[in-house]
């Protein structure tokens, strides 16, 4: 896993044609499929060009989803928890129903960035509010245009959110309610679920939201894909 600030000093790109909405290009054949490294750099220079001035907002490449069993490519912290999702001509789709009920309970928006073989089938197993995004590869780079811009996800399992959080994270949490001792001594399934159960009489559902986001972005140590013991 890997983490950047949008703020940071990054290759970033001048022309909007690079990241975006494009006018119409030669696209390759094909049979020429882009890598998953090119999409990537794509998606990346999109978002850090989109909040280029939000320093606060952090990119996390390869984000496990604790018990899920699943793994989001890009996740973007900042006022919401934004989800990106690529997939290339070379892979399928098997994985995407999975990955879709996973992603859902989690991200307050959710974007695919996929090759054009994969917008149809993709259109039907998605969610309406997934944004879908076709990648091209031109002559000069990997382009995204937007198919069908993404929502609102109204539906976060607030229980699977907490789950992003270290054990050491959920137990600070619970402290500042006033949780007893006993309890923080509990086991992290336990925290995570009184921590969820916390809404709605100690704290409110968009409250406990934009608990976990600051905690994301003001974590330290990100070498780890899953909670800490």
């Amino acid at each position: 896993m890997t983490c950047v600030r949008a703020g940071a000093e990054t290759a970033r790109p001048t022309r909007p044609e690079q990241w975006g909405r494009a006018p119409p290009a030669r696209a390759m054949p094909h049979t020429a499929a882009m890598q998953e490294a090119e999409v990537r750099a794509a998606v990346t220079r999109r978002v850090e060009f989109e909040h280029r001035t939000a320093p606060d907002t952090l990119v996390v490449h390869e984000l496990g989803l604790a018990r899920a069993g699943a793994r989001i490519d890009i996740a973007v912290v900042n006022g919401r928890l934004t989800g990106w999702e690529i997939k290339t001509a070379a892979d399928s789709l098997v994985r995407l129903p999975h990955q879709q009920r996973a992603y859902s309970q989690v991200f307050d928006r959710v974007w695919l960035a996929a090759d054009r073989r994969h917008i149809q089938p993709a259109l039907e197993m998605v969610p309406w509010w997934w944004g879908i995004v076709r990648a091209d590869q031109t002559d000069a780079a990997c382009v995204l245009r937007v198919v069908r811009p993404s929502r609102l996800n109204r539906d976060v399992d607030l229980l699977a959110l907490v789950r992003l959080l270290w054990r050491d994270e959920v137990a600070e949490e619970l402290s500042g309610l006033g949780a007893a001792r006993t309890l923080l001594r509990a086991p992290r399934e336990v925290l995570w679920n009184a921590l969820a159960a916390a809404v709605p009489g100690r704290l409110s559902r968009s409250a406990l939201q934009a608990r976990v986001r600051l905690r994301l972005r003001s974590r330290a140590g990100w070498r780890a894909d899953s909670p800490r013991r």
